[in-house]
């Protein structure tokens, strides 16, 4: 604040900054972790690198080499409807861990995705690195396998080691059948792939569509022509129960994404949308009042900062992502003395507390239907 004591008396003008809105964060850039067909220094291995186009992954990268299966993963996630991701080029599995590391002090990622790779023990490192980070999701492959419900199978096994208790990751299951833009000229094949990619295209194409809100579920997975196991009502059921979300084909539809779960062991973080809408929510804010910090601690600042998050938290609640007639019934923000006595001011700190509702997908929609007559309704079932 000006010191007025040295000047005459008058009317002064003092400018402020103000808190502007909450701008929401970005959801749909995706970190894809593989082996690349160009031969690269170690000096460029495990270092991120943006790409907005399949022509500037070729470029940065070489396009198709056998047995790589992220060159398929980028170009499905274009394919798909995704406009930006970061390419970390590894040797091997074995660079994953410094691949992580990198991936740290890039903030704009929201999704994480190692196509192809199905161990466990690899997986659980990077479910640990989104739950680290709190502002991204782990899109995983399920193993191959012909016998998806053996309890000693593939599938089973790698779903039996994995685990997210707060749902910063989601399986994936079967792999998808492409035609092999790899084929020579004149030529049509296909090719077996992990879905991974493709998935996080249809994260960032349902994002931007409808919003973080909207589970990515009953969207095509579009390049897919087939797959490579086709399961039917009652196996689905037993993988959607273990959380295993499957991708279907239905008479007359493309191979569609058909789960929305994520490996929670849990009811709150159950869907995939609820998780990553959550950590929309948390990043936003975080982002949006940093102007907050080493502001003067007291109710002033803590007027600012309720009426800042409550009118982000409102949009989000008009965005219909937010359950409740009312924005009072979606959403609370409490910033006072009782979080906030003498001793937490003390510390330097402010504590704002934020609750939310969540929409949750209509996962089972039960149709009741009854004939009827002379006037009388007769329901089956």
């Amino acid at each position: 604040m000006a010191d007025f004591e040295s000047k005459a008396p008058g009317v002064y003008i003092e400018e402020i900054t103000p808190a502007g809105p909450i701008a929401g964060a970005g959801t749909t850039t995706p970190a894809m972790i593989g082996t690349v067909a160009k031969t690269l220094g170690n000096d460029a291995l495990g270092v991120p690198v943006a790409i907005t186009n399949w022509t500037a992954y070729t470029d940065a990268f070489g396009a198709y080499k056998a047995s790589l299966n992220l060159p398929y993963a980028v170009r499905g996630f274009f394919e798909n409807g995704g406009t930006l991701a970061y390419v970390v080029p590894v040797k091997d599995n074995s660079g994953l861990g410094a691949a992580l590391d990198q991936l740290t002090r890039v903030p704009e990622v929201s999704m994480v995705c190692v196509p192809g790779l199905v161990d466990a023990a690899a997986q659980a490192t990077v479910i640990t690195h989104c739950e680290t980070m709190g502002d991204r999701f782990a899109i995983l492959d399920g193993a191959p396998d012909p016998t998806p419900l053996k309890a000693d199978g593939s599938l089973q096994k790698q779903r039996g080691a994995l685990l997210s208790k707060s749902g910063f990751a989601a399986l994936y299951w079967p792999w998808i059948v492409i035609s092999d833009p790899a084929a020579a000229a004149g030529t049509t094949s296909l090719v077996t792939v992990p879905p991974s990619g493709h998935i996080a295209g249809v994260m960032a194409r349902s994002d931007d569509a409808v919003g973080v809100h909207k589970a990515p579920a009953n969207e095509p997975v579009r390049g897919a022509v087939d797959l490579a196991y086709t399961l039917n009502d009652a196996e689905q059921g037993t993988l959607n129960h273990l959380n295993i979300n499957a991708i279907r084909r239905f008479p007359g539809r493309p191979p569609l994404v058909w789960g929305a779960r994520t490996l929670t062991d849990g009811t709150p973080w159950r869907y995939v949308n609820v998780r990553r809408l959550v950590s929309y929510v948390e990043d936003s804010v975080i982002q949006g009042v940093r102007w907050a910090v080493f502001a003067p601690n007291n109710t002033a600042l803590w007027k600012g900062l309720e009426r800042t998050i409550t009118e982000f938290l409102t949009r989000v609640w008009e965005a219909g992502a937010l359950f409740g007639r009312t924005a009072k019934e979606a959403f609370y923000v409490k910033v006072d003395e009782e979080l906030n006595p003498p001793a937490v001011r003390g510390l330097g700190q402010v504590i704002v507390e934020v609750g939310l509702a969540p929409t949750r997908p209509a996962e089972y929609v039960v149709l009741r239907f009854g004939l009827w007559e002379g006037g009388a309704r007769v329901s089956e079932g």
